[in-house]
């Protein structure tokens, strides 16, 4: 007859010592898991803002010859403007109508100014300004930001006042051949447009006098913004490549 022996349950009692280091070996397990976590999180971080970075500083290249542009465009109107102004206001708009009709062309090429922050709102939107941990980067971004808002908002309003007195403008000033739509097909950009001879009272040379002030004025201030934006960005892009030669 077989004897089955049942397997002795009752496990040997262990001891304080093999308690900890069970312990030990799970905390030290763990530990080295959120470390690892860690250190791949800040190489993730790392490569992140030097991606954005390089592609902030192609956006502060790209704007340098934007701010050279827009800041050469302006200045060849101021000299429009001025010439328009004292036109009006010796009264020789009749006798020099073939001049002002040009003048007059050249000076209703107001600009909507764009300028590229892409990757700046990428950055804000994602919450990649953390990514940066350089305080004095992150704070000249911001400044630089606020200045090329200044200058777009600044320009809208003008632009704005612009659009909204031209219906009036246009009941003093013969546009009936402004901006040639034929002769512009054909290349000719720098035509002399036809013309009716004005009858100004007082008031109404006020008027177009104060509208074309206003043109003035813009692209003075304009051009003053684009170059205090043209210094900051030179700055910023300086400080945007020592980071990234870190």
């Amino acid at each position: 007859m077989e004897v089955h022996h049942h397997p002795d349950l009752q496990h040997k009692k262990k001891n304080f010592k093999e308690y900890f280091l069970e312990f030990l070996m799970i905390f030290l397990a763990v530990t080295m898991g959120f470390i690892a976590e860690s250190v791949r999180e800040h190489f993730s971080e790392t490569k992140t803002a030097h991606e954005y970075l390089e592609s902030y500083r192609n956006d502060l290249l790209a704007n340098q010859q934007r701010f050279k542009q827009y800041e050469e465009r302006f200045t060849r109107l101021v000299p429009v403007y001025d010439s328009i102004v004292t036109i009006l206001y010796r009264k020789k708009e009749n006798e020099e109508l073939p001049l002002f009709a040009r003048l007059f062309v050249l000076g209703q090429s107001n600009s909507i100014i764009t300028i590229n922050t892409s990757t700046y709102q990428q950055m804000i939107s994602s919450g990649s300004m953390r990514y940066l941990h350089n305080q004095s980067l992150k704070d000249s971004i911001a400044k630089y930001n606020d200045k090329l808002n200044d200058l777009i908002n600044y320009n809208d309003r003008i632009v704005n006042t612009e659009d909204n007195n031209f219906e009036e403008m246009g009941k003093l000033v013969d546009v009936h051949d402004l901006f040639n739509t034929q002769r512009i097909r054909e290349g000719n950009y720098e035509y002399q447009p036809e013309m009716e001879p004005f009858a100004l009272n007082g008031e109404q040379r006020k008027y177009l006098i104060s509208y074309f002030k206003i043109f003035q004025v813009q692209a003075l201030s304009n051009g003053i913004m684009l170059q205090q934006l043209a210094v900051v960005n030179r700055t910023l892009l300086r400080i945007v490549d020592r980071e990234l030669n870190q």
